[in-house]
């Protein structure tokens, strides 16, 4: 048994001790001075320490420069109003906010120039307009002697009255009644406010918008990204800009004029013979003429059914009527009366209110909903009477508005 032991510890556990010995040896030798990564000596904390208090130093520094910009800023923007309040100062105004634009926001200097130029056109225009008035005459004093008679000369044309400036800011409605701004597809009362907020009263505004216009009046006011190139705002303003011009054009045309009264002697009294307060005559016997507001709901839904029929030849027209009569007063605005594919969430509301409550479907609404939007897709107003009747049709429910 004692050779046994004397074996182990001389071939196994001796060994094993001496080469655990040399392995430290051999390590300190080795990395004897040497940092481990990552270890944070007092040297190392001193530097981290001196950097931390120059990047203190140079964030301190940054901000004093941006506070004293947004100083400098904000005195550039109080002189530049003041300077705004004389209209006889535009053309000093407009050189001071050009060489101080460096300086400014954008899109404060880009609404500046803007309202310069409305100053001076508006400069223009009522310089134009003295020119035009009648100067008074001279009294012609006694003629001594009888002058030879001089050619007359050609009479000078009136000058043109300067047209008036589309500029994208006004003091407010200056040129007349505001336009209803509700017309154009995209715009309710809330954008209307916030539009008429920042200046904007008219259609001859929007229509006059660039793509730079475009973007600065997304960034007032609050709507989303690309709304209103996707809704062409500025093209139906032109359109409605057009036919504004026409009808107060015609107006005015026929202003002075009056309607004929009636002949000498021929207006009766508001008494009979007989002293009673004298009826107005209705409607002969067996005459088909309808009222005034039958005809025009009677147009109202052979338009819809001529629209229906685009889709639909067979089509009939009590259907139709019945459709009509669901919708209700959403027929009454523009905006009710279309359905826009590209609004989710007016998807979200025919189906779950048109599709699921009135035509009784529980699955695949959506789905419904897309197909009609494919089927009118070269439609660009989609009406929304001929919406719900190919939703009613695909859903076989026509039967419901019979």
């Amino acid at each position: 048994m004692s050779n046994i032991i004397a074996f182990v510890l001389c071939f196994l556990i001796i060994p094993l001790l001496l080469m655990g010995l040399l392995g430290l040896f051999l390590g300190w030798l080795f990395f004897r001075g040497k940092k481990v990564e990552g270890d944070l000596s007092v040297e190392g904390e001193g530097a981290l320490r001196a950097e931390a208090d120059s990047l203190r130093a140079r964030v301190q520094e940054l901000e004093g420069r941006v506070s004293t910009r947004d100083t400098e800023i904000s005195g550039l923007k109080g002189k530049l109003a003041a300077g705004a309040a004389a209209a006889a100062g535009a053309a000093t105004l407009t050189a001071a906010a050009s060489s101080k634009s460096e300086a400014a926001d954008d899109d404060d200097t880009y609404a500046l120039e803007w309202r310069n130029r409305y100053l001076a056109a508006r400069v223009k225009y009522l310089e134009s307009q003295v020119a035009e008035a009648p100067k008074p005459k001279a009294k012609k004093a006694a003629p001594k002697k009888k002058a030879a008679p001089k050619p007359k000369a050609a009479a000078k044309p009136k000058a043109k009255a300067a047209p008036k400036p589309k500029v994208l800011y006004t003091d407010g409605p200056t040129d007349g009644t505001p336009d209803d701004l509700k017309l154009i597809k995209g715009i309710g009362p809330k954008f209307e406010k916030d539009l008429n907020g920042k200046g904007i009263y008219y259609f001859r505004q929007i229509a006059a918008w660039k793509a730079k216009d475009v973007d600065m009046v997304e960034g007032v006011i609050d709507s989303f990204p690309g709304r209103i190139g996707r809704d062409e705002w500025v093209k139906q303003a032109k359109g409605l800009g057009k036919s504004a011009s026409a009808k107060a054009a015609k107006a005015s045309s026929t202003s002075g004029k009056k309607k004929p009264g009636p002949k000498p002697g021929t207006k009766r009294s508001a008494l009979t013979a007989a002293g009673k307060p004298r009826k107005k005559p209705g409607p002969k016997a067996g005459s088909t003429r309808k009222s005034k507001k039958m005809s025009e709901a009677d147009e109202k839904l052979e338009k819809y059914y001529a629209n229906v029929q685009k889709f639909d030849p067979k089509a009939r027209k009590p259907v139709v009527a019945g459709i009509a009569k669901h919708c209700g007063a959403a027929m009454s605005t523009r905006d009710g009366s279309l359905v826009a594919c590209s609004d989710e969430a007016e998807l979200k509301r025919v189906a779950n209110g048109f599709v699921t409550k009135k035509l009784g479907k529980t699955s695949g609404q959506m789905e419904l909903v897309q197909e009609v939007c494919a089927d009118m897709k070269g439609e660009r107003f989609k009406n929304r009477v001929t919406f719900y009747y190919l939703a009613a049709k695909k859903a076989r429910k026509l039967g419901l508005f019979t």
